[in-house]
């Protein structure tokens, strides 16, 4: 695996259209592939969606650049209902030191640990790309994300 490091430096140096090229590139290779590790697509996407939903609530805020940078996804996977008021509520739900937090967690963790290292560089680098659309990770964002790498 790259060095985690090295990864955060792409995420925060990246302009807007490359940011947005490497997001959807890797999103889209991602989600089929975390799909066939656990034979359901959707169950994957829902349970990558929520990872991500609380990698950027890891620094206890979420913003409307965060929202709208992941509202495509969100949408797809929640409804077309679900809108900015929908994601803080289900930020909140996944606060760091909430049990649905630590389920998705060991979740994403136990099926990450049965992909290949291509695989787990794409999705710590799309969990950074989303925390980084500021040009900044933070400290708790990068803590977070670690676990994944453990």
């Amino acid at each position: 695996m790259k060095s985690f490091n090295e990864l955060c430096k792409i995420a925060e140096a990246l302009d807007p259209v490359e940011y947005a090229a490497l997001v959807t590139e890797k999103s889209l290779k991602i989600l089929p592939a975390l799909g066939e590790v656990t034979g359901s697509v959707a169950e994957t996407s829902g349970l990558f969606a929520s990872f991500l939903m609380a990698s950027i609530y890891a620094d206890g805020k979420i913003d409307e650049t965060e929202y709208a940078l992941m509202l495509p996804m969100l949408k797809l996977l929640f409804g077309s209902e679900f809108d900015y008021d929908a994601a803080k509520a289900l930020a909140r739900t996944l606060r760091p030191e909430g049990k649905a937090l630590k389920k998705a967690v060991e979740d994403i963790v136990k099926v990450i640990g049965e992909v290949d290292e291509e695989l787990k560089n794409d999705i710590v680098l799309v969990s950074l790309l989303i925390c980084a659309v500021d040009g900044k990770i933070t400290l708790k964002e990068k803590n977070y994300i670690k676990q994944l790498i453990i």
